[in-house]
């Protein structure tokens, strides 16, 4: 039987909700998570702290995916799925109460209280919700370029409403005589990066990748938001600063990526240029081959060639 499932008000919802699960006492309610453990850039932690940064976001994949969705609830939408009310008012992911934002050498930390925690797609619909509700426009130049594509299919990501600051050792700003480097956010005295001549005339620092046709019609399309490649001995100095030896330049054990500003990518005469919002080291899990950050294993048997680079695609720059 059809029930009236709009809502004009929170408490109308509320209440239906409410009641719901009193009539449905069969029905899981999603696990908490007293604490998530996040890696961050320092210079994102010190925007928490400035209270410049409202919201904390993480792709929608399998790694997250298992830390975040409870499986009994999912189990149960999935058993109930044309059943409106079900999936209405049974929330599948798991609700964080704390997050421990912390660099890969755990050198600074920053606890925080999680206000909300939800997953949306950058679809009109939900990108306006953010800029409405938070004043959020980091997707709005995504969304444009999706509807302006035509793309159908649209990336999912988690994000995390921040709360209230519970504890840290870090400063909302670094001493004047300080630099702060690229990755891990870890303060020191001197920088280490060398420098990359800009090569177009905007200033840019461009990496150049070549890639087969279905992965640039994909990069075009904006289906792909993370590029990765396999790093080999062969291709180390291309994503990395190195030392004379031709092992990774590090401070602090965090391995120093070269500070690109845009990926360019060539097939045949074709070219697609867009920025890098992010750069990573991910390891391909052997079971489920599911990617999982460098950052989060402790093996200390694995190389820089054991994993891939990843890069998060941003705003494109030319095409």
């Amino acid at each position: 039987m059809s029930k009236n499932l709009n809502f004009k008000t929170a408490e109308e919802y509320a209440a239906a909700h409410e009641k719901f699960f009193e009539s449905h006492p069969e029905a899981p309610l999603a696990k908490d998570v007293d604490c998530l453990n996040l890696i961050m850039r320092r210079e994102y932690a010190e925007q928490i702290l400035a209270g410049t940064k409202k919201l904390e976001f993480r792709a929608y994949s399998d790694f997250y995916v298992k830390r975040l969705i409870d499986p009994d609830v999912a189990d149960y939408i999935g058993a109930h799925i044309d059943d409106d009310e079900v999936v209405v008012f049974c929330n599948d992911i798991r609700q964080v109460k704390k997050i421990h934002f912390h660099n890969y050498n755990n050198s600074w930390f920053l606890d925080i209280e999680c206000d909300y925690n939800d997953a949306f797609s950058i679809t009109k619909k939900d990108v306006v919700y953010l800029q409405e509700r938070y004043d959020c426009h980091d997707f709005d130049a995504d969304l444009e370029r999706f509807e302006k594509a035509n793309v159908e299919k649209r990336p999912w990501l988690f994000y995390f409403v921040c709360g209230k600051v519970l504890d840290t050792n870090l400063e909302v700003k670094p001493k004047e005589d300080e630099f702060v480097e690229l990755c891990g956010g870890k303060i020191i005295k001197e920088p280490v990066m060398d420098e990359i001549t800009a090569n177009n005339e905007d200033g840019l620092r461009i990496l150049q990748m070549r890639v087969r046709k279905g992965d640039f019609n994909s990069i075009v399309k904006g289906e792909t938001v993370i590029f990765t490649k396999d790093i080999t001995p062969k291709n180390l100095s291309t994503f990395f600063l190195t030392n004379e030896d031709g092992t990774v330049k590090e401070v602090n054990g965090i391995g120093q990526f070269k500070p690109y500003d845009a990926i360019q990518f060539l097939n045949g005469e074709n070219s697609y240029t867009c920025m890098i919002d992010n750069a990573d080291v991910v390891i391909r899990d052997e079971e489920d081959a599911n990617l999982i950050p460098y950052s989060e294993l402790e093996d200390e048997d694995l190389d820089y060639t054991d994993g891939l680079i990843a890069y998060s695609l941003g705003e494109i720059v030319k095409q």
